[in-house]
């Protein structure tokens, strides 16, 4: 039977072989811009294919363009966001960033990591991602915007550095990146897209049309950033179109004859 000794050695050698094996901040921030540069080449190449297919800027379909300061604002409006990173750990966001430059556009979100018993004992987190799945709420016309995490990174870790260990660092950053990819809030931005158009009665002369109502069903086919912008590319199909009595209600009469006037 092993002595608590060897256990002890056995736990100290696997930490050491745990911190040996985690990267260094230099590894860190290495791996952060690869993952930046990975998604943004791979926009590129995905935007320049749809432009030679040209299905990038179909005739058919319409664009809506969102200022890149919006689409921050709103995010911003969001914050601070916290989270439980496993049973010991929260995750607190507190700053955004989103510059929309490439297809995906580039968001970071950065705050804090910290034990709920000890707040005051903080690791600062950085969390890297970009524009993921998009849709149109038909209820309330909001735009919905989900982030999509490329990396999650533990920081500087103050007083938990000693606890946690460049390992137990690497180790978070995983399981945070798992945990916080359906946690984060969605990105909630209206927008003024009627989903009925309405086209009031007319009345002139010998012509005369009923007001009209022209239901148009909107999907997001598509979307991209570029030039500080986040654009929507929408298909509009139109409902059954009603009008008074549920026809259409157009009449063509003759004009009155003036009085004394010739045939």
């Amino acid at each position: 039977m092993r002595s608590p000794r060897h256990f002890l050695i056995g736990a100290l050698l696997a930490v050491g072989l745990l911190a040996g094996c985690a990267p260094s901040q230099q590894e860190t921030d290495y791996l952060a811009r690869k993952a930046l540069l990975e998604r943004q080449i791979r926009g590129t190449r995905e935007l320049i294919g749809e432009g030679e297919r040209g299905t990038l800027l179909p005739p058919d379909r319409f664009f809506v363009g969102i200022d890149e300061k919006v689409v921050g604002d709103v995010l911003r409006s969001q914050l601070p966001f916290e989270h439980p990173v496993g049973k010991r750990f929260v995750v607190r966001l507190e700053r955004a960033t989103v510059l929309l430059r490439d297809k995906f556009g580039t968001i970071t979100l950065e705050g804090n990591l910290h034990r709920p018993s000890t707040p005051q004992h903080r690791t600062a987190v950085r969390v890297l991602g970009g524009l993921g799945a998009v849709t149109i709420d038909p209820q309330t016309n909001l735009l919905n915007v989900n982030i999509a995490i490329d990396r999650v990174d533990l920081l500087e870790a103050g007083v938990l550095e000693g606890v946690l260990g460049a390992g137990g660092k690497q180790l978070l950053s995983e399981k945070g990146r798992e945990l916080l990819q359906d946690a984060l809030p969605t990105l909630k931005i209206p927008v003024a897209l009627a989903q009925n158009i309405r086209v009031p009665a007319i009345r002139e002369g010998a012509f005369q049309m009923d007001s009209l109502t022209v239901p148009l069903n909107l999907s997001v086919e598509g979307v991209f950033a570029a030039r500080r912008k986040l654009w929507l590319r929408l298909n509009a199909e139109v409902g059954r179109v009603t009008g008074a009595e549920e026809g259409l209600g157009v009449a063509v009469r003759k004009k009155p004859r003036k009085p004394g006037g010739g045939r």
